[in-house]
């Protein structure tokens, strides 16, 4: 569905899972679209839950608007549960996804009933260790040109649909066998395409912003969250180090770390009832 800001511009959003259901306000990861929901679904409908996936400004269906801060993306999402007519909700962020989920639990409190993080890309400080080279050098790149950085990735979407098979190849040369097993699978192989594809819909712009907002002072503090946190993560992991996610786990008063022993980055999310069951309680 397409919805409105005061200014008119459009948030394209999804639905997912079981109508009139606990929501869940889904925030999609870097260079991903709200699409990436889907992946969600089955687990979804299982624990009774509403996945409600907006695209970031810029991003999929979205129209363009400035983030100065990842804090500022609170405001944008309760422009989205304000006209869904949503009160209470949990949050899922996957991956550069969870600093936007963070943030939210930060800003509104009063409307979340808890916090899941898979896979959470860290703020800038933090090392890189434990990540693979390419990655490494991406984020060192975003963090001096992070327009740059969207329009290489976007590069990389014009290569994705005329060379699907070399773009896969490319984008998995660095990854652990578990990742490449699982992006093996035709439905994830065609739902990794479709996503990063979908990303770039109107450009390269929109992932740029998230690659600047995400390499700078995020304008809130993880220690600040107090709803109830999960964190999930894959130990075999080189796109987003285990390292991160125990910081997380360490910042956020009370939030509990969950360690998938053998899984990488997408490895983990081919089981999505276990990494949600927290958002049904």
């Amino acid at each position: 569905m397409k919805l409105r800001r005061a200014d008119g511009g459009v948030i394209a959003v999804e639905v997912v899972g079981e109508p009139d259901a606990p929501a869940v306000l889904f925030c999609h990861g870097l260079a991903d679209s709200r699409l990436a929901a889907y992946g969600f679904a089955g687990a979804a409908h299982a624990l009774g839950l509403r996945l409600i996936a907006p695209d970031r400004p810029g991003i999929g269906g979205t129209e363009a608007r400035r983030l100065p801060r990842v804090v500022d993306w609170a405001a944008e999402a309760t422009v989205v549960l304000d006209a869904l007519g949503v009160g209470s909700v949990a949050l899922l962020g996957v991956s550069g996804g969870g600093a936007f989920a963070a943030a939210c639990a930060s800003e509104l409190p009063d409307r979340v009933r808890s916090l899941v993080l898979i896979a959470p890309l860290g703020p800038p400080a933090w090392p890189t260790r434990g990540m693979a080279a390419g990655q490494r050098a991406s984020l060192q790149i975003a963090r001096r040109a992070p327009a740059f950085g969207g329009w290489f990735l976007g590069r990389l979407a014009t290569l994705a649909r005329r060379a699907p098979g070399l773009f896969i190849r490319l984008a998995t040369s660095e990854m652990p066998a578990g990742d490449r097993r699982a992006l093996a699978q035709p439905d994830a192989r065609a739902a990794f395409l479709t996503n990063y594809l979908r990303a770039f819909q109107r450009g390269s712009w929109g992932v740029g912003q998230d690659l600047r907002v995400l390499t700078r002072p995020w304008g809130f503090d993880l220690e600040s969250i107090t709803v109830p946190t999960s964190i999930h993560q894959g130990d075999a992991d080189t796109t987003v180090p285990l390292r991160h996610a125990r910081r997380f786990a360490a910042a956020i008063p009370g939030a509990r770390l969950h360690i998938h022993p053998g899984q990488g980055h997408f490895s983990i999310l081919t089981a999505p009832e276990q990494t949600l069951a927290t958002l049904a309680a």
